[in-house]
């Protein structure tokens, strides 16, 4: 039976300080250590986030029997990491996990240098913040949000089980596991080739506002939530797409054909069924937002452009005893009503929650009713 005493954390920034933040909330009771530069530890230990803070040269000599190793490092850090691991004479039983957005490579990596007795587990929560460090640690980060493990061997489906309770318990993840490869196509699919996606829009509204002046200043609501995600830095997706190379053209080429599917189809005014799948599909996403994780039951509020209208909504719903598991603000426009999402875990709470709102005179209703 897996059992931890010591979970050490590898680069304490906003994921591992996160980390370690649920770990405390949650009660466990063995101890939490960070591992990061001077300035990371002197953070790490005023957010109160470890218990012990030590430098990235102590990690040959700190591992111990049944420890329990993220690494929480950004890719190239994790793969690191893991060649100096390797050189290593570690002890039997460590367990090693990391929080990488592309499995593949790093996987690769840690069955070619890693000891037979060392297993290590390739992990990704789906989820993040804009901001960044562990002083801005949030302990309800992971709360609800998939969590991919991806297990091969046995071996690491054995241990698998226990990251699984482990970080449900301490973390409120929910798990799934794939493959890394798998993992990896997914994530293409639904994250990295969007993002190149929204990047080749704005490039195209920059180079038609030269040939045709005032398109950048017309660009507004859908053009800018198409194009949201194009704002962040390339630093935080260069080792994404070097370590996902292939998945994302695969699936890059993909959509490119679609496109010029597409473009024929205009051509012949014969566009509708492909809009009318798009909707229907789409529509299903709503119902599982979580994307692999378990339905969740979702109404709709209608939004006051007030003062505390947020805070109002939910008191009427904690007040019912009523657990929120997700929440979306949808299209609005300053000055105009908007709308919420709420969803919850299951259709009698989300029917409840309706009829709180209703009679605290909120406009409320179930999606799909």
């Amino acid at each position: 039976m897996v059992s931890v005493q010591r979970v050490i954390i590898y680069s304490v920034g906003l994921l591992g300080g996160s980390l370690g933040a649920a770990l405390k909330q949650s009660g466990f009771s063995g101890e939490i250590i960070g591992v990061s530069s001077p300035r990371g530890q002197d953070t790490a230990l005023k957010a109160g986030v470890i218990d012990r803070a030590v430098g990235y040269e102590s990690l040959p000599t700190l591992l111990q029997e049944n420890d329990l190793l993220f690494l929480c490092s950004p890719i190239t850090g994790i793969i690191a990491a893991l060649e100096q691991l390797g050189q290593i004479d570690l002890p039997r039983g460590v367990i090693i996990s990391d929080v990488g957005s592309t499995k593949s490579t790093i996987v690769s990596t840690a069955r070619t240098v890693l000891p037979s007795h060392v297993t290590f587990v390739g992990g990704h929560p789906m989820t993040g913040s804009e901001k960044s460090g562990p002083l801005h640690s949030d302990p309800l980060l992971f709360e609800n949000a998939l969590y991919v493990l991806t297990p091969e061997t046995p071996q690491e489906e054995e241990i698998s089980d226990f990251l699984e309770v482990f970080l449900r318990t301490h973390t409120g993840a929910q798990i799934s596991r794939f493959s890394p490869k798998t993992h990896d196509t997914i994530a293409a699919t639904i994250s990295h080739v969007p993002h190149i996606i929204a990047v080749g829009l704005v490039d195209l509204a920059r180079k038609i506002n030269y040939e045709v002046p005032g398109t950048l200043s017309l660009a507004a609501g859908g053009f800018k939530s198409v194009t949201r995600i194009a704002s962040s830095p390339y630093a935080m997706w260069r080792d994404i797409f070097a370590t996902n190379k292939r998945a994302v053209c695969r699936i890059l080429s993909q959509y490119c054909g679609i496109l010029e599917e597409m473009r024929l189809e205009l051509m012949d005014d014969a566009l509708e069924d492909r809009f009318t799948t798009a909707k229907d599909v789409r529509a299903r996403l709503r119902g599982d937002r979580k994307g692999f994780a378990a339905p969740l039951h979702e109404i709709q509020v209608v939004a006051a452009d007030e003062p505390g209208f947020l805070a109002r909504m939910t008191q009427v719903i904690s007040a019912a005893h009523i657990n929120i598991r997700d929440i979306e603000l949808l299209k609005v426009r300053e000055g105009e009503a908007g709308t919420f999402m709420l969803a919850f875990e299951s259709s009698r709470e989300a029917h409840r929650a309706v009829a709180a709102l209703r009679e605290a005179s909120f406009s409320a209703r179930c999606v799909g009713e």
